[in-house]
């Protein structure tokens, strides 16, 4: 209990973030079994489960996990996409970033422009670190458009990655979006 108090406390005063981190909780049976049906072969089964687990405000850490090794493993790109559209009704984005950077090296052109497009959306200065290391990726397509996405958001622009870093180095600190 005294730490329910601390916590609301905490949040109260904004000591802390909810926006910026999965909190730990506790998962219940029914979204265990949610979970492992985003994988199931029979394809009405995962999105039934998709589209109820996205009716959620914020996504739990293990869907966030279960998006990620999906990402990392699935090789059904309709089933992906399906994935990446949900993302999008979560509040909590940016806690998919690590599966977004996935997708962002997939080799279906669609499902590195649905990542890219969030990662854009996603008004967190973590989403600029991952547009400026994405100036680097193999795909022309993702190098041009997250070239794009950091010229929008700085109004700058910039010849190479370094030049990039370099200006988000002096500016990260007070960049607002």
């Amino acid at each position: 209990m005294k730490n329910l108090s601390v916590i609301s406390l905490m949040l109260l005063c904004g000591c802390v973030s909810l926006s910026n981190q999965i909190i730990k909780q506790e998962v219940s049976p029914e979204e265990k079994k949610l979970i492992n049906q985003i994988s199931s072969p029979d394809e009405e089964t995962a999105k039934k489960a998709i589209y109820i687990l996205g009716r959620q405000d914020r996504a739990s850490q293990p869907v966030v996990k279960k998006y990620e090794q999906m990402f990392k493993t699935y090789p059904d790109f309709d089933r992906l996409e399906m994935l990446l559209d949900a993302i999008y009704t979560y509040e909590n984005q940016v806690d998919f970033l690590s599966g977004l950077v996935i997708c962002l090296n997939s080799n279906n052109e669609d499902i590195r422009e649905e990542a890219l497009d969030i990662i854009t959306d996603i008004e967190d200065k973590r989403a600029v670190d991952v547009l400026i290391n994405a100036l680097s990726n193999p795909y022309p397509d993702v190098r041009e458009e997250a070239r794009d996405a950091l010229e929008i958001l700085s109004d700058k622009s910039f010849d190479c990655q370094p030049r990039w870093r370099q200006w988000w180095e002096k500016n990260r600190a007070d960049f607002q979006f």
